[in-house]
This record gives C-alpha cells, sequence and structure tokens, in this order.
C-alpha cells in the first residue's frame, strides 16, 4: 500500500513489534512436573500466532482499523502469520528476513496458571530503521501507534522501534507504550525512562510500573507517572487496573472469572484501552471495558480467545447506558 492512497487517519491504530509463533504447553492433571534433564508430558499443547500482532487483532476484534508493521522469516510461517492477519482484517506492512526464521515462543502453563516462556526471537531482531522510513505511510495515517518493551531487546530493531516514536511524533500520532516486562526496564532503565517521556499512554502491571519509577509505594507510583505520562494504565490482573491522568486518578475494580489462561491478557487489556480512547468513552468506561475484555480471554486457551464481536457490542451498550 503506497502512502499516496492513505487518507488521515486511515487506521484507528498501527502496531510495531514482534511476530511469534507461540507453542503454548498446558502442564497439570495427570502431568503435573516438568523433569529438567528427562522427559516430560502435557496435558494440552496448542499452537497459536502470538507476539504484539494480538493486540492488532484484539483491535480489529473490537471493530478499529487496525495495522501491523513487523518482520517475519522467509519461511511457512511467517507467510501462515501474515496470512492470518489479512484474515482478521488487519492490514500488515511486513519484511521478509532471508537469512533469520520467524520466531518461535515455547510458553509453559502449569497448575498454578503461572507462565514461562522460552524465546527465539528470529527475525524480529532484524527490523530496521529502513523498514519503518517505508512504513511511514501506515504511521503517519493512525491516531495511535503502540509498541511494547519486547521489542527493545537489541539493534536494529529497537533503533527501528525509536524510528517509529519519531516519525510518530512528527506527524502528531499518539504513542501508546507497554514496557513488557519488570526486567527489561531494569536491564535498560535509561532507554525505557526516554520512551516514558515521549509517549502518551503508558500501559504498564503494577510490577513495571513500579520498576520504571524505582519505587514500591503505590502512592508514589501515581505521583511520579502523574508528571511524566498524560494517560496511565496500570493493569493489575483480577484486582482490575488504576487509571492516572494529570487531573484524576480512577481505581476500576476487577472482573472475576475462572482463568483458564492468562497468556495475553495484557494485550487484550491495551487493545481495549486504545478502542476506548479512540472512540472517546468516559475514562472510567475505558477502565471497566479493558478488564471486562481481559477477562474474558483468560477464561478460554490462546492469546487471541477474544469475545465475539456481538458480546462486545451488548457490553458497551450497557456501559453507556449504566
Amino acid at each position: 500500500m503506497s502512502k499516496e492512497n492513505l487518507q488521515p487517519f486511515a487506521f484507528d491504530c498501527v502496531v510495531i513489534g514482534d511476530i511469534l509463533i507461540d507453542v503454548i504447553l498446558y502442564i497439570s492433571g495427570d502431568y503435573p512436573r516438568f523433569f529438567y534433564g528427562g522427559t516430560s508430558y502435557c496435558d494440552i499443547a496448542k499452537i497459536e500466532f502470538g507476539g504484539s500482532g494480538n493486540v492488532a487483532v484484539g483491535l480489529s476484534s473490537l471493530g478499529e482499523r487496525a495495522a501491523f508493521i513487523g518482520k517475519a522469516g522467509h519461511d511457512y510461517f511467517g507467510r501462515l502469520y501474515v496470512r492470518n492477519l489479512k484474515k482478521k482484517k488487519v492490514t500488515s506492512k511486513v519484511f521478509y528476513d532471508k537469512d533469520f526464521s520467524t520466531g518461535i515462543t515455547i510458553t509453559f502453563v502449569d497448575n498454578q496458571k503461572e507462565r514461562s516462556f522460552l524465546v527465539f526471537r528470529g527475525a524480529n531482531d532484524k527490523l530496521s530503521t529502513d523498514d519503518i522510513k517505508k512504513a511511514t505511510g501506515i504511521i503517519r495515517s493512525s491516531k495511535y501507534v503502540y509498541f511494547s518493551g519486547y521489542s527493545l531487546v537489541k539493534d536494529p530493531q529497537q533503533s527501528a522501534i525509536l524510528q517509529g516514536i519519531e516519525i510518530a511524533r512528527n506527524y502528531g500520532v499518539k504513542i501508546v507504550f507497554d514496557p513488557g516486562a519488570h526486567n527489561l526496564i531494569q536491564s535498560k532503565p535509561q532507554l525505557f525512562a526516554k520512551i516514558l517521556d515521549l509517549c502518551d499512554i503508558f500501559s504498564p502491571n503494577l510490577d513495571e510500573a513500579m520498576a520504571i519509577t524505582k519505587t514500591t509505594n503505590i502512592k508514589d507510583v501515581i505521583d511520579k507517572l502523574r508528571d511524566k505520562v498524560p494517560l496511565t494504565a496500570i493493569k493489575c490482573g483480577e484486582d482490575g487496573c488504576i487509571l492516572i491522568s494529570k487531573d484524576n486518578t480512577i481505581k476500576v475494580s476487577g472482573i472475576k472469572v475462572k482463568c483458564i489462561d492468562p497468556t495475553g491478557a495484557g494485550d487484550a487489556f491495551t487493545a481495549a484501552l486504545i478502542y476506548g480512547l479512540s472512540c472517546g468513552l468516559p475514562l472510567k468506561s475505558i477502565g471497566q471495558l479493558a478488564n471486562w475484555f481481559a477477562a474474558q480471554l483468560v477464561t478460554r486457551k490462546g492469546p487471541r480467545s477474544f469475545p465475539t464481536k456481538t458480546r462486545i457490542n451488548n457490553f458497551i451498550e450497557e456501559l453507556i447506558l449504566t
């Protein structure tokens, strides 16, 4: 798609980030242990599409015009990933690398619903500033651009993300940043602090919020983030979320559900957050929608097990009426 054919706000949000094939292994029930160095078994195994594309597909499921920019291997998995994005009505600008394979994540989910990850980043790390420049037309025609701290692990992808931020700021596109994991913040504190100053919407979990503010006191976390970012949405799992703007702090209670698989819950939350902002919903309603959307996801297996459009519309209608 050439940028000449794009009109302002052709997209509600463009996601720049990782392409990953998820191999998810559920270890519980008859096979409750993993034997390091030996033979182990799992109850259920699934292969899913993962990575930052979860946010793009979540946005599309909500009815947003979503786009995705990333890098895959020149292989079967890369082509399959792009095909799935198209099926989910996500516009993609995916670059293919001939030397590196498409990224893979092996996820272990135990009987406590705790997740452990083994990640092969593959072609993701080869996303370059030149690739991003070629996608300028998509970025400049979006209301929001989203990216995750997982895409800041190493160059050239780290520089590509910074290039995307620069392009977004030049064209007035609002920047949504999910730090990804608290250990990533601790490994690159100066980089994450710099990006925090550049973003418009910050979407960490509580551990990440504490890591980036270097405090364990929730009041201090809120005060520091209020001074840094126009809007912060702290994900607190089943306890809901905390929304922090310049003028207000809103704590939104979580929704109690039976958690089957928490994989992708954070991505679902952020997708609904962006949707709510794009639609101009009141801040509390945005928090309620984001909590609900993430809660529905964890009741089923897989990072893209989003509720149907009918269920989404019904929930939003009830939200508006109350």
